[in-house]
């Protein structure tokens, strides 16, 4: 009998002496093992001091250091006027023996509780090894009612990375597309439907520059032989001859002078003149936009799917329904919200109550602009997926054109679909010149770099294989995780030297370990329906035993992670399950390592599905050992 449904749980403790689960409506012991623990301590605390049954549930909290308790209960919030030190005696002398738990530990103004190591892995083992890769998974959060799973899953469009296909692929570009492939892991494995969307940036006066200096720099042969690279090559030598015509009009608007002597001459007014044509249908123009287009999308598919990346959908600024961008203009003008200023179509947003600014609609050649694409994108899409949540994965200099977005949402009597946007923002990182703005370019060199790091330690080249293969594909794991590992406010320099290193909290040593679990269990045989007591005892020990209360935790890591989106949590994590792995398989040097008990196997069978389920919520491939 497993433990995969409540009379098998229910089963598998009382045989360890436990009664039945006590029942709270806010415990999910089918998905967190440390439910179960909660709702069994929660009983005995009410049982104690006469408390209210939920007070005494919700008063169990996760500790901010696991390696001091499993559960915490902060004695104030239990019982609100008693003097804590009083009862924390009080509580602990009055603690009933029990199979779950040892004697509580008073610290401070907190009572600390620690799993009992003769039950822990009895009751966690087959937790784990019963629940596979859904183990960290609890589907009933992305129900629309979990009450009614009849009534379907809730549906959130994510939209990330979002290149310009006319420019460089930027840090701010690479983190998005890391960050975002995790935001959409995380509801996939809470149980959302998710569309992942790229919407690029394929439209605007950006491609006007491109399209006017591939008049003078576009090269047929260079096109064919690197449409991407050619492509970068002429929008960069374009863009630096328009510079001092962009900096000459930005110093004439800041002194109040009129622009348009310069903006009508030039590359500015070719600039312009392309991209009316674009706006106009011009049939030769759209037919080498078009070129430009697909050819990055090609690009772009072959490069995420080497990340272990597919998107549903690449939209972008092109696709957006003309019809829908009148739609909007429309609203706005019979609302009232936008006037002409200076020749351009804006919304000043402080006569509407916002923070001061104007958002220009259309700009003063007549041309729609990205605030108005955006709005009517959002209804494009609404429209389209009926979603119940829409994330966009953007750098944080977008913080204020999503609030203005949302403001004029808001004035357009859309607040329900406002507050269902949500700006996952993060620290957009500096420019990484050295290393390259092409994706291609950044791939490769994760991949060299990893490969003469595997040369370097030939001792973990045995266990992952120095092949190009898996170097390549251990190097492209450690570009993913260069963007997972620190919170998203905080900056985070592509240095690859240190990504690809085996050092410890690097996804090359993460990789080690789990290749290395591969290579230990290649021979062994789980079952743990003939594991007598004395095998048991063999993993008793404390290092053991602290291994198994990390394992205990992810399912309130990955609860924990799904409301705050932050990777770096999920990456320490799994830190800390190698860091104990280090101390359960450490041997005298000379020493020759043996091979696992049954309890040893079982224990480290748990430890490898979770660190397989935590890099696969990350986006990360495990390696199993050479390719």
């Amino acid at each position: 009998m497993t433990t995969l449904d409540q009379s098998g749980l229910v089963a598998r403790l009382e045989g360890l002496g436990l009664g039945a689960i006590p029942q709270f409506a806010e415990a999910h012991v089918l998905n967190k093992p440390l439910d179960i623990g909660r709702s069994y301590l929660a009983d005995i605390l009410q049982g104690l001091i006469e408390c209210d049954p939920i007070l005494a549930y919700l008063s169990i909290q996760w500790p901010n250091d696991i390696f001091t308790a499993d559960l915490t209960v902060p004695l104030p919030k239990l019982s609100r006027g008693s003097d804590p030190k009083s009862l924390g005696i009080n509580l602990r002398q009055k603690f009933p023996n029990n199979p779950l738990f040892v004697k509580p530990v008073q610290d401070g103004v907190h009572l600390r509780f620690i799993l009992a190591s003769k039950t822990l892995p009895r009751l966690l083992l087959p937790y784990i090894i019963d629940r596979k890769d859904s183990y960290g998974k609890d589907p009933s959060i992305g129900l629309k009612d979990a009450a009614s799973p009849e009534l379907g899953r809730k549906k959130v469009v994510v939209e990330f990375s979002s290149p310009n296909i006319a420019g460089e692929f930027h840090a701010k570009h690479l983190r998005s597309t890391i960050i975002g492939a995790y935001v959409a892991n995380q509801h996939e494995c809470m149980g959302w439907d998710v569309v992942k969307l790229n919407y690029l940036g394929d439209w605007g006066k950006n491609i006007g520059l491109l399209g006017a200096g591939w008049e003078k720099f576009g090269s047929e042969e260079k096109f064919k032989a690197d449409p991407i690279r050619h492509m970068l090559e002429v929008y960069n030598q374009t863009d630096e001859l328009f510079q001092p015509e962009l900096h000459a009009s930005r110093a004439a608007r800041d002194n109040g002078e009129d622009t348009a002597a310069i903006e009508t001459q030039g590359l500015f007014a070719e600039r312009n003149a392309f991209f009316k044509k674009m706006e106009d249908g011009d049939t030769e123009v759209l037919a080498l936009w078009k070129r430009f287009r697909d050819m990055s999308i090609e690009h772009y598919i072959k490069l995420y799917t080497s990340m272990n990346i597919i998107f549903d959908e690449y939209s972008g600024e092109s696709q957006v329904r003309t019809e829908t961008m009148d739609e909007v203009e429309a609203l706005l003008k019979d609302k009232g919200i936008c006037e002409e200023s200076e020749g351009a179509l804006t919304v000043d947003l402080e006569k509407h109550g916002g923070r001061p600014g104007r958002v220009i609609i259309r700009d003063r050649n007549g041309s729609r602009t990205y605030s108005l694409r955006e709005l009517a994108a959002i209804l494009d899409r609404f429209r389209q997926y009926s979603f119940d949540k829409m994330i966009f994965v953007v750098a944080n200099d977008h913080d204020m054109h999503f609030s203005r977005i949302k403001k004029i949402l808001e004035l357009l009597d859309m607040s329900e679909l406002a507050q269902k946007l949500q700006h996952v923002h993060f620290n957009r990182g500096p420019q990484t010149p050295d290393h390259g703005h092409i994706l291609s370019d950044i791939i490769d060199q994760s991949k060299s770099a990893m490969q003469e790091s595997l040369q370097q330690n030939p001792e973990k080249a045995v266990i992952l294989g120095d092949s190009q293969q898996s170097a390549s594909a251990i190097g492209i794991s450690a570009l993913l995780a260069q963007g997972l590992s620190s919170r998203r406010a905080v900056d985070h320099p592509l240095e690859m030297g240190k990504v690809t290193a085996f050092e410890r909290g690097t996804v090359p040593e993460l990789q080690y370990w789990y290749a290395k679990l591969c290579s230990i269990l290649k021979e062994a045989s789980i079952n743990l329906d003939v594991l007598s007591d004395e095998d048991f005892e063999t993993i008793e020990e404390e290092m053991y035993t602290e291994l198994l209360r990390i394992l205990a935790q992810y399912p309130d890591i990955t609860s924990a992670t799904y409301v705050s989106l932050e990777s770096s949590t999920v990456m320490l994590y799994l830190l800390n399950i190698t860091d104990q792995l280090s101390a359960c398989l450490s041997t005298e040097e000379g020493e020759e390592e043996s091979a696992p008990t049954p309890a040893e196997a079982a224990l480290f069978e748990a430890a490898r599905q979770v660190l397989e389920n935590g890099m696969k919520l990350l986006g990360i491939v495990p390696a199993t050992g050479p390719v």
